[in-house]
């Protein structure tokens, strides 16, 4: 009987994880605000400004369109950056992922960013 001949076999490529993305103080905080409040029975905008409130920003009873005024619009969104649509705010932790309040009723979580079509995105200062 012959031996089956040895089969060389490849190890697997894999490539490296990406770099996480450099967040300021600001955006880390905003990120982390906005990951506590999951769960919390509020609208998007009472989310925001909370997150918004624990960076230290001053912050009163906002309508959607008036968070623009935290910051710079940007192209692409980073960790951190709002993430605001005519009747909706939201914060952007990464990997296509949002978390806003007011969903399905008043439910705060996370969900992908494609559910935002048309969004702009806001750098907070």
């Amino acid at each position: 009987m012959v031996a089956p001949a040895a089969v060389a076999v490849a190890e697997p490529v894999v490539a490296p994880a990406p770099a996480p993305v450099q967040s300021s103080g600001v955006a880390a905080g905003l990120v982390a605000s906005a990951y506590g409040q999951i769960g919390v029975a509020q609208d998007c905008t009472a989310m925001v400004e909370t997150a918004l409130r624990s960076v230290g920003k001053s912050v009163g009873d906002l309508a959607p369109g008036q968070f623009f005024q935290f910051g710079d619009v940007v192209g692409s969104p980073a960790a951190g950056d709002l993430v605001i649509t005519a009747g909706h705010v939201a914060i952007y932790v990464g990997n296509g992922q949002v978390i806003s309040g007011g969903l399905n009723g008043m439910n705060t979580g996370l969900h992908n960013l494609s559910d935002l079509p048309g969004a702009g995105f806001v750098r907070v200062r």
